[in-house]
């Protein structure tokens, strides 16, 4: 598998995303203009933004938004395959799986679209070691696939027959048909290795022939890992032929590896065991003090500490063999001892306070002391597993005893698993004194209630209560008044008494015109008419007026009781703060739910934490079994030499 091939899986599922509505002809760069020069919704728009930023987060919230809102409009298809990808770059396979089955149920889906999906979803059972699903995934792809993602299925595919076994009728030809690019090196040496391992060693000396006939990459990173697989297939290529007994062309082949290389340690050990094998003792001795003088955590350097007085034996150089013995003793029981010192030390605690730290620059990794009795390792922001799609935090070491497992996948997966439980037990932690604060805050203003707003509420509506109380019984005595005196006119309209008013003044005139005697008995005579027009009029109107009158009476009684009844209610509030009560309830009831959250957090860690502790002490396990071993076998070299000199006749 191509090491650097996980940073670009976000990238990939965002471009099959938009190659697969036919934007360019193939080329991602192409693609992501079109893209960016026709977006039909906003939200999609948004999501893009944040994609080419390299916030994936955001854009995944964005999609998952407007998903539960009312889609995306106008793109098709895209937004569910960039959601798939994304989920499944941030390791949420369940749901990455559901998003991709989704687009395959529905046959009238375009081929572009299906062939996406069926890709991505090769790749999740790959990563999930599903091979038989893998394999009938990519094979569902069409042609028409993009070339460059073609490339790498068909990389992958090569690596599900090896892991089921059935590479063996895979020929150099086949692979070279399959125009694999930049991964032709990689489905090489896979193979090359596979066949290896079976004992194969002529057709693994053939795949790994032809790997170095490619030509040098021109990119530089590219080129860097092209060095770095030459140096592991000149390295396996040398192991193969040292197998097969070929001992001038395995030194060869070794020779070729890079001393600065990571592969350097196992090929000047092979160096040396090649050279021993012809009898070319002094050859052997070279390299490995070479290697002896490197860091002795490292199994070549271990093995060399041995090899080394081994060739000085072959030399009949005892002396020099048993003072290369004694060093070996000294040197592997003192790495034996830091060794069960850092399993002794070890403990999930020590992890888990490793991960809650904050991540460590390059300089502060380096500065770490790979020889002291730790972990030697920090979090960095630079992880390269295939989870990595931004400034992921991993666990790195300067171990060597433990480098090759902690860059494992399922290694920093569990890593990033337990990070992000860390983190959720932080945030749930920091909630703890929040709640307590908005229940103290609720209590302070339940007192201040009491001390200001409730007596001011209390004497507004005092004030209230009086003057509605002063209105009623004034209309109560005028009503009696009334009802008593049957006081018709009282309750008349206004036209009606402000004729009666006209009536008695002119009562008062004819009493004058009758005091100087004048007749006035035909105004008398009118003027009764009108006056009892008018009482008649008013004795109509008088039932409706006492109506009207008693109904304000009892609208007043109704505001006066719904002031009783709200001085009541304030009253009780300020008895037994009724309205806060719910506030206080929920702030219980999410205090009980976050001691519970917690509580299943912490469970989590600790199960977590102590798998992790586990597989790291299994691993110094394994290198404290092979100093033992290595140890031992010095003992036995050393008082071998000793009996020897000892019972050699004296010259």
């Amino acid at each position: 598998m191509k090491p650097n091939a996980a940073k670009q899986f976000v990238a990939n599922a965002i471009a099959c995303a938009l190659l697969a509505v036919g934007l360019g002809s193939g080329q991602l760069a192409m693609a992501k203009e079109a893209s960016k020069a026709s977006v039909a919704d906003l939200r999609y728009g948004v999501a893009l933004y944040h994609y080419y930023q390299q916030d994936y987060l955001p854009a995944l919230s964005e999609l998952m938004v407007a998903n539960a809102r009312d889609g995306i409009q106008g793109h098709g298809d895209n937004p569910a395959l960039i959601a798939g990808g994304l989920n499944l770059a941030f390791g949420m396979q369940d749901h990455a799986q559901q998003v991709f089955y989704q687009l395959l149920s529905d046959e009238h889906r375009p081929q572009s679209v299906r062939d996406a999906a069926w890709f991505y979803l090769g790749k999740l059972q790959y990563a999930r070691g599903d091979w038989p699903a893998a394999e009938q995934s990519f094979a569902r792809v069409s042609d028409k696939f993009n070339a460059d993602l073609r490339s790498e299925m068909r990389a992958l595919q090569i690596n599900v027959q090896i892991k089921k076994q059935q590479f063996s009728a895979i020929t150099i030809k086949e692979v070279n048909q399959q125009q694999l690019g930049s991964w032709t090196g990689y489905a090489l040496y896979n193979l090359g290795a596979a066949h290896a391992r079976e004992g194969d060693m002529e057709n693994a000396q053939e795949f790994l022939n032809e790997l170095k006939k490619l030509p040098l990459a021109e990119d530089k990173r590219n080129r860097t890992e092209y060095f770095a697989l030459l140096d592991k297939t000149y390295t396996a290529s040398g192991y193969s032929l040292l197998q097969e007994k070929k001992y001038v062309e395995a030194c060869n082949e070794f020779s070729r590896v890079r001393l600065d290389g990571g592969e350097s340690n196992q090929a000047l050990l092979g160096y040396g065991w090649a050279a021993m094998a012809q009898q070319k003792y002094l050859d052997a001795i070279s390299p490995w003090q070479t290697l002896q003088q490197r860091s002795l955590q490292n199994a070549a350097t271990q093995e060399a500490l041995l090899a080394l007085p081994f060739a000085y034996e072959k030399l009949n150089a005892a002396g020099d063999a048993l003072r290369e013995y004694e060093n070996a003793e000294q040197m592997l029981g003192a790495e034996l001892a830091r060794v069960r010192a850092m399993r002794s030390r070890l403990s999930s605690a020590e992890i888990l306070d490793l991960l809650r730290s904050d991540p460590m620059s390059a300089g502060e990794i380096k500065a770490l002391d790979p020889a002291a009795s730790t972990l030697a390792a920090g979090v960095v922001s630079d992880g390269q597993n295939w989870l990595k799609i931004n400034d992921t935090s991993v666990l790195k070491t300067r171990s060597l005893y433990l480098s090759e497992f902690f860059s494992h996948n399922q290694f920093q997966t569990q890593v990033l698993e337990l990070r992000d439980l860390l983190k959720l037990q932080k945030i749930l932690r920091d909630w703890q004194p929040k709640l307590l604060l908005y229940k103290e805050s609720l209590q302070q203003k339940k007192l201040l209630r009491q001390r200001q707003e409730t007596v001011l509420a209390q004497k507004l509506l005092g004030q209230k209560a009086d003057e509605l109380q002063r209105q009623r019984n004034a209309l109560q005595t005028r009503l009696t008044h009334i009802k008593d005196n049957y006081d018709y006119l009282a309750l008349a309209d206004d036209s009606t008494r402000k004729t009666y008013l006209l009536v008695e003044r002119s009562e008062a005139s004819i009493r004058q015109l009758k005091a100087a005697g004048q007749d006035t008995s035909a105004y008398e005579s009118k003027l009764d008419m009108v006056r009892g027009l008018l009482q008649w009029r008013a004795a109509q109107q008088f039932p409706g007026g006492i109506a009207e009158n008693e109904a304000a009476l009892e609208r007043i009684d109704q505001q006066l009781a719904e002031i009783d009844s709200r001085k009541q209610k304030i009253k009780d509030i300020n008895t037994t703060g009724s309205d806060l009560q719910p506030l206080f309830v929920r702030i219980e009831q999410q205090q009980q739910q976050l001691q519970r959250q917690l509580q299943q957090v912490d469970a989590a860690i600790a199960v977590r934490g102590d798998q992790l502790q586990q597989q790291v002490d299994r691993q110094l396990q394994v290198h404290e079994k092979r100093l033992n071993r290595y140890l031992s076998q010095a003992h036995l070299a050393v008082a071998r030499l000793y009996d020897s000199a000892i019972g050699k006749p004296a010259q």
